[in-house]
């Protein structure tokens, strides 16, 4: 389990849940904190005390992703929280010690590539990077899902957040 994981599950429960929007903001420092806002559907009480239980899902499957999610911030020392407001969208937050970055820049260009309109503030000590996907659209000209496109979005991530 890594941040690139818990971002790409959590960014993934926001576009299953109808979400336009997904904001994301990644700080890695002693603690690592992820910050994930979306504009989807929302959970209604009874859905959000049951959101991390082993096995539950809204999607017709055995839901293990917000589990091992949670499951994985208790490993670090850290913690999971959820908020949310049927018709309003949710709020997920990470956090935890000495947790593995992974591979973030794989996990935006797949979710970029896919359509994901994301937008991800990234800080890991002095380095920083800000994603914005229509931003990208606009700025590299062509569509990001090429595979030129793909090479640029991770070598600019990679680059900026070492």
């Amino acid at each position: 389990m890594d941040l690139s994981f818990v971002l790409l599950e959590l960014a993934l429960n926001s576009l299953d849940a109808g979400a336009t929007l997904v904001k994301a903001t990644l700080k890695v420092g002693r603690r690592a904190t992820l910050k994930v806002k979306d504009n989807g559907a929302g959970m209604d009480r009874e859905t959000l005390s049951r959101a991390c239980e082993k096995g539950f899902s809204l999607k017709g499957s055995g839901g293990i992703g917000l589990y091992q999610v949670s499951a994985a911030a208790e490993e670090y020392g850290g913690k999971f929280s959820i908020r949310s407001r049927k018709g309003k969208g949710t709020t997920a937050t990470f956090k935890a010690k000495g947790i593995n970055m992974g591979d973030v820049a794989k996990t935006v260009a797949v979710l970029l590539s896919d359509g994901a309109n994301l937008i991800l503030k990234a800080k890991a000590g002095k380095n920083s990077v800000f994603v914005d996907a229509k931003r990208f659209a606009n700025e590299l000209g062509a569509p990001l899902n090429e595979p030129a496109t793909i090479v640029a979005i991770k070598r600019y991530i990679n680059e900026n957040l070492k």
